[in-house]
């Protein structure tokens, strides 16, 4: 007889939970591979063996063509997960409205938006070669562009969840004009210092 699912150890519960990821992605003739293996126990361990679970339940009975992934698990569950179309728009009208001067903060941003604008070469970059959107051709390659970038973005978020939390880097913080132009300042400042030359006064 199998124990009691409380008796269940953590490690044996998220096995269980793959274990139906697995089944529920076979059934529509989808076989993992080892990349989406550990992406999915990554997710599990984020999210929990009873949420991921409902997850696929719920997918399965909806969804039956369509074998779930992790990035269906984590739009379902994660309210600050994007898709590459929304965050698009999201930068396109952060431009609009904050410019080049300015940096939008995290909160305005998204964790993965930030990555991709620090992905383009960081905000003040993104704003001089955002093209107009009139300009369908260059609207286009700015759009190819920014899927690379948000494509790198997700690759880089997925690595650092598989890094204990102490291990993981800290989010680039977009920085405007004003921001690299008094960080450049400081910089220089200290050089003058080190090279043994007191500014003047």
């Amino acid at each position: 007889m199998s124990r009691p699912q409380a008796e269940m150890t953590a490690q044996e519960e998220i096995a269980s939970v793959l274990e139906t990821a697995v089944q529920a992605c076979a059934a529509c003739r989808h076989e993992l591979n080892d990349l989406e293996v550990t992406a999915w126990l990554a997710a599990i361990e984020a999210f929990g063996p009873t949420a991921t679970t409902k997850f696929l339940l719920n997918w399965v009975s909806t969804n039956s063509r369509k074998a779930p992934t992790v990035a269906d698990l984590r739009k379902a569950l994660d309210p600050t997960f994007v898709e590459e179309e929304t965050a698009l728009e999201r930068l396109y009208l952060l431009v609009s409205r904050v410019g080049p001067y300015d940096a939008p903060n995290l909160d305005a941003t998204g964790p993965m938006l930030c990555r991709a604008i620090e992905n383009m070469g960081g905000w003040a970059r993104v704003n001089e070669i955002m093209p107009d959107r009139g300009d369908r051709f260059a609207w286009s390659a700015f759009a190819d562009r920014f899927a690379t970038a948000f494509g790198t973005a997700r690759t880089q978020e997925f690595q650092d969840s598989l890094l204990p939390p102490d291990r993981r880097t800290a989010l680039p913080s977009p920085k405007g004009i004003h921001q690299i132009s008094v960080r450049s300042a400081h910089t220089d400042g200290d050089l003058l210092l080190t090279d043994g030359t007191a500014p003047r006064g």
